[in-house]
């Protein structure tokens, strides 16, 4: 008797730019503070959009959209975001200057070796080397390096020339940092023709 939806969205990269704890959460914050545009926002307003609609806001997704676009403009789900992290008794400076989150101490790009087109990106291997560069847990009492990860240049169907930068990695450790580089440019898969966007919703 309980009024349910299901969206199937794309899992097959991915989702935005960003991978690992606090890369990641410097997106949403970015995302929130109207920097940032990419599949992570979409997905949002779509969620959110449906979730406006069940909760009886509004009958209309295109106006829920609306609704949730201006609490961007206006700055609202960004003050909402620190007011979340005061209450809890955290320090919410970070919020309204991501410099001053914690970085990785080692930044290398990694840069393309062919030119063409990204046609893949293996979600669940670069899952793995976030893992390897500290970023998750090995064992249940591995402690997670919050400063390390991936930061996506190029997603699939972007174009890409030799030696541009495709992605970068945050590390603190130059041996980690070398497996995990070799990991991430074999989670990539080009093609000399432009391949197919993948639609990020699949199905409502």
């Amino acid at each position: 008797g309980k009024k349910t939806l299901a969206i199937i969205s794309d899992m097959d990269q991915p989702l935005g730019n960003a991978v690992g704890n606090t890369l990641e959460v410097k997106e949403a914050i970015d995302i929130l503070d109207g920097k940032l545009e990419n599949d992570v926002l979409e997905l949002c307003l779509v969620l959110g959009s449906y979730m406006l609609v069940s909760a009886e806001k509004t009958e209309d997704i295109d106006e829920a959209r609306v609704m949730l676009k201006k609490t961007i403009q206006d700055k609202s789900a960004l003050n909402k975001l620190a007011e979340f992290i005061k209450l809890q008794g955290g320090d919410n400076s970070g919020i309204y200057n991501t410099e001053l989150l914690a970085k990785a101490s080692i930044v290398m790009e990694l840069l393309s070796t062919y030119n063409g087109f990204i046609e893949k990106i293996d979600a669940a291997e670069v899952g793995i080397v976030n893992l390897l560069l500290g970023g998750g847990r090995e064992t249940k009492d591995s402690t997670i390096d919050l400063t390390v990860g991936i930061v996506l240049n190029k997603k699939v169907g972007d174009k890409v020339e030799k030696d541009e930068v495709i992605a970068t990695i945050y590390a603190n450790d130059i041996e980690k940092l070398k497996i995990a580089s070799d990991r991430l440019m074999n989670a990539y898969t080009f093609s000399v023709t432009p391949a197919k966007k993948r639609p990020l919703i699949k199905w409502i």
